[in-house]
């Protein structure tokens, strides 16, 4: 990008983060006109004394349900199973109704409740952030019973629907959930800072990441050196905001799926639900969209838990071109940064840059 287009969005990001309660914030945008740019505002630390470095590594939380959409598809694309394959095909410990489908847990349509929903949940994870449940414990407290409605007959968002198909590409591939979408995304987009996390972060690898729900106090702290991503059943990938929109390039470009799964991943449901900043909430396989939004159609995911709520979206005609974006912020907020996300688009689409 050039200098004058560089300058204004980092002027426009140094001011949007103060309209947040974020610290620090990473931005990546890889424009199809003006090329790619990479900044970052804000501070990594409670005492705003170190500024935040824009390759820092985060969870990027739910997310990785896109990867995780992607990763199956691709195995579908191979013939090792299929979109209406049901869960109990490849999890026989799982007794739920024929209904139950690979792409309706992908399109959360599937009915199967939230583990995160469950009453149990939050406190659990304060009183042991070190210690998550074993999926054989979400199972028990969420696949035992009744479904929420009757699959296809609804929309309600399920981790739990996600931890099953983690399970799927194992019993599939006969592989470790990580070393599958090493194999099928990370390795073949060279993305060298994008793992699946399995253990505390004790070596501070990630970036501090700042909340206050893991104390009985309520007080802000750096939650990452003891926060377990295992608590996160769905799988919970680390990433930068560079490698985050290379991926999203990727997919929306076809260098990762056939045009046949790529159409399946963005056939969409109405999500049903308002939403502030989504004139038309939708959600494909494993990726939220707005096919209303002043850009035309916009792709993409949030993600927030314990320390980071980020945001990644892509526009295939984003004033007559295509634009994918991240944004990481190292604090737990009440809502995604999508006015950071508009904000900047509005710089792009200035007349000046068009």
């Amino acid at each position: 990008m050039n200098n004058s287009i560089e300058y204004a969005l980092q002027t426009q990001l140094n001011q949007s983060l103060r309209f947040t309660s974020s610290l620090g914030v990473n931005v990546a945008i890889h424009d199809e006109k003006h090329g790619f740019w990479s900044e970052s505002a804000g501070f990594t630390d409670i005492n705003a004394t170190e500024n935040i470095d824009n390759n820092q590594s985060f969870y990027i939380y739910s997310i990785t349900k896109t990867f995780v959409s992607v990763c199956l598809l691709r195995l579908a694309e191979k013939g090792l199973l299929t979109l209406e394959d049901t869960v109990n095909k490849w999890l026989p410990k799982i007794s739920f109704t024929d209904s139950v489908t690979l792409r309706r847990l992908l399109n959360h349509t599937s009915g199967v409740p939230d583990y995160t929903s469950l009453k149990e949940y939050l406190p659990a994870v304060r009183e042991n952030p070190s210690l998550p449940w074993h999926h054989e414990k979400v199972i028990e407290l969420t696949c035992s019973g009744k479904l929420d409605f009757e699959p296809g007959e609804g929309f309600y968002y399920s981790n739990t629907g996600y931890m099953l198909l983690y399970e799927v590409i194992e019993a599939v591939s006969k592989k470790s959930f990580a070393e599958v979408l090493k194999e099928e995304i990370f390795d073949k987009l060279d993305l060298k800072n994008t793992y699946v996390a399995h253990e505390v972060d004790t070596n501070n690898i990630l970036t501090p990441g700042y909340c206050r729900f893991l104390n009985s106090e309520i007080k802000i702290e750096n939650v990452i050196p003891r926060y377990h991503p295992d608590w996160c059943a769905t799988g919970l990938i680390v990433s930068n905001v560079e490698e985050v929109v290379k991926f999203f390039d990727a997919v929306f470009s076809g260098k990762l799926l056939a045009n046949q799964y790529l159409k399946e991943m963005q056939t969409l449901v109405d999500i049903g639900v308002r939403q502030r900043w989504y004139r038309k909430a939708c959600y494909g396989l494993g990726i939220m969209a707005d096919p209303e939004s002043k850009y035309g159609i916009k792709y993409g995911h949030g993600g927030d838990g314990p320390g980071y709520n980020t945001w990644a979206t892509h526009l295939p005609d984003f004033c007559g071109r295509k634009l994918s974006m991240a944004v990481f912020c190292n604090t737990s907020m009440i809502e995604h940064p999508y006015g950071m996300i508009s904000d900047l688009l509005r710089v792009l689409e200035d007349e000046n840059y068009k």
